[in-house]
C-alpha cells in the first residue's frame, strides 16, 4: 500500500487586514517589519499585498537556490512599475535575459578592477574638497548632517568619474531628484493598489518632474559628448566605446542613456549610505574608531591615501565590510518571480508569487554569525571569512546579477573612510536615536546629525 504524499504546508506570516493584507504595515516601516517578522516566523515569511503573495527568504541556502542554483526558474520581476520607472532599462532593471546578457557583456570590461583603479585619485581629490569645505564651514562642535555630506562627496565622485567634469548647479539638483524618484518607486512597490502614472496626483507630479530633470541632464551631456567627437577617458567614454564581444554591437542612445542614469543613481547613493552608517557605528564604538585612527595615522601620516595604500589599510577595509554587513545599502534583492509551484525550506510556494531575499536578515542570521548584532570588524581578519557559508554575506547580491559596481564601491568606501578619519571624527548626542529607513536603499531616517570634531 502506497502512503499518500503529505503536501507541504503554507509558510507562516502576519495575518494582515482584509483586502490589503500586510501592505499598510510594510509601507509604514518596511525595514522594521522585515527584521521583526524574521524574528517571529523564521527563515520564510508569507505576506499578502492585496491580490499578490510575497515570500520573504532569510537564509543563505534559500538565497543560493533562488539566485544561483535555479536562477532561470526565478527570474527578476519586471521593473516597469518599480525602479524601472526611474532608471529605464539599465543593467539593474532590465528583466529580459537575452538583452540583459548583452548589456552585461558590454559593461563588464568597463568595471574591471584595473580600469576602476585609475579612478582612485579622483576619489581622493573629491574627499579632499569635502574636507576643505568642512574646514571653512564648520567649527569644532558644530552639528553636521553626515548623511548629507556623504551623499555630496559620492555625488562629486560619480560626477567626475562618469563625466570628467563638475556639473555645477545641475549636480546639486540631481541628488534630490534621485531621492524623490527612489522614494516614489519604493512606496509604489509596497502599495496594494498602483494608481496610473498619468493621474494628476501630487506624488506622480513630483516624480515626473524629477525624472524629467534627470533625463534632460543626461541626454544633454551625451548629445554634447557625441558632438564633440573626442573623449575624456571617463566612464561615459568607456560606455560609449563598449561593445558586445560576440556581436560587436555598441549601445544604442537609449541604452546608453539608461545605463548612465542607473550608474549615476546607484553609484553614489549606496556608498554614501554605507559611509553614513560607518560613522554612526564608529561613534558608538570609540575603541574601533581609535584603532582605525591609529592605522591611518601610522600608514598615511600627513598625506592623503592613494590606491596603493588600500593594502596597507586593512582595518579600514574591515570596518567598511562590517558596516556593509550590519547595514547593507541594498537590504533586499530585487523581487524574483515563481514560475511554477515549488517547495522552499519545506514550505509550499505557489506559482505566480514573489520572492524577496533579505540581505539584512541573512547578514544577522544567528546560525551564521556569532553575536550577529555586534559591530566587530575583526570578523574580517584574514582566514576568518573562509569558514562561513558563501552566501552568508552578499552585500552586492549573488549569482549572474551580482552588482557590477562592487569593485568601485570597495575601493571608494575604504579610501573615503581613511581620508576622513585622518582629519575628523563625529559624535552622537547623548540618547540620540538613529532609525534605519528602507527606501530602495537603507538610510538613516531624517539624516544623520552628528557633532564635528577636527583632528588636524
Amino acid at each position: 500500500m502506497t502512503t499518500p504524499r503529505v503536501p507541504a504546508p503554507t509558510a507562516p506570516g502576519p495575518r494582515g487586514a482584509p483586502l490589503v493584507g500586510n501592505a499598510s504595515d510594510l509601507k509604514r516601516d518596511l525595514y522594521g517589519a522585515l527584521r521583526r517578522d524574521f524574528g517571529r516566523y523564521g527563515d520564510i515569511v508569507r505576506y499578502r499585498l492585496g491580490p499578490r503573495t510575497v515570500h520573504l527568504l532569510s537564509h543563505p541556502d534559500l538565497a543560493q537556490q533562488v539566485l544561483v542554483n535555479h536562477a532561470a526558474q526565478h527570474p527578476k520581476i519586471p521593473a516597469g512599475n518599480g525602479l524601472g520607472l526611474l532608471l529605464g532599462q539599465g543593467l539593474v532593471t532590465n528583466d529580459d535575459h537575452s538583452s540583459w546578457l548583452s548589456q552585461r557583456r558590454m559593461m563588464q570590461p568597463v568595471f574591471h578592477r584595473q580600469r576602476i583603479a585609475g579612478m582612485a585619485d579622483e576619489m581622493a581629490r573629491a574627499g579632499s574638497r569635502m574636507l576643505e569645505r568642512w574646514r571653512v564651514r564648520y567649527r569644532p562642535g558644530d552639528t553636521v548632517d553626515v548623511a548629507d555630506e556623504m551623499m555630496r562627496v559620492t555625488l562629486d565622485i560619480i560626477n567626475r568619474t562618469m563625466f570628467g567634469a563638475d556639473l555645477g548647479l545641475e549636480a546639486a539638483r540631481i541628488g534630490p531628484a534621485i531621492e524623490e524618484g527612489t522614494r516614489f518607486v519604493n512606496a509604489r512597490s509596497q502599495s496594494a493598489v498602483r494608481l496610473p502614472m498619468n493621474w494628476p496626483l501630487p506624488a506622480q507630479r513630483r516624480f515626473r518632474a524629477a525624472k524629467g530633470m534627470l533625463d534632460g541632464v543626461v541626454a544633454r551631456i551625451i548629445r554634447e559628448r557625441r558632438a564633440a567627437g573626442r573623449g575624456r577617458g571617463d566612464l561615459l567614454d568607456m560606455l560609449m566605446e563598449a561593445q558586445d564581444a560576440d556581436t560587436g554591437e555598441r549601445m544604442t542612445d537609449r541604452q546608453l542613456h539608461d545605463e548612465v542614469i542607473t550608474i549615476f543613481g546607484a553609484g553614489h547613493e549606496t556608498t554614501a549610505n554605507a559611509l553614513s552608517w560607518a560613522w554612526f557605528l564608529l561613534a558608538r564604538h570609540p575603541r574601533v574608531l581609535a584603532r582605525l585612527q591609529a592605522e591611518v595615522d601610522t600608514v598615511l601620516g600627513d598625506r592623503e591615501p592613494g590606491l596603493e595604500d588600500l593594502a596597507r589599510l586593512p582595518y579600514a577595509g574591515q570596518v567598511f565590510q562590517e558596516t556593509l554587513r550590519l547595514y547593507p545599502p541594498a537590504p533586499v534583492v530585487s523581487p524574483r518571480l515563481v514560475l511554477q509551484d515549488t517547495v522552499l525550506g519545506g514550505y509550499a510556494i505557489p506559482a505566480g508569487s514573489s520572492l524577496l531575499i533579505s540581505i539584512a536578515n541573512i547578514h544577522r542570521h544567528p546560525d551564521f554569525w556569532e553575536n550577529p548584532g555586534d559591530f566587530d570588524p575583526d570578523r574580517w581578519a584574514p582566514g576568518r571569512a573562509a569558514k562561513r557559508h558563501r552566501l552568508a554575506y552578499l552585500p552586492f547580491g549573488a549569482g549572474p546579477r551580482l552588482c557590477i559596481g562592487n569593485n568601485f564601491a570597495l575601493m571608494e568606501g575604504p579610501l573615503l573612510l581613511a581620508l576622513t578619519a585622518r582629519q575628523a571624527e563625529f559624535r552622537l548626542q547623548p540618547g540620540q536615536a538613529v532609525i534605519p529607513e528602507q527606501a530602495v536603499t537603507l538610510r538613516p531616517r531624517g539624516g544623520l546629525p552628528m557633532t564635528f570634531h577636527p583632528r588636524r
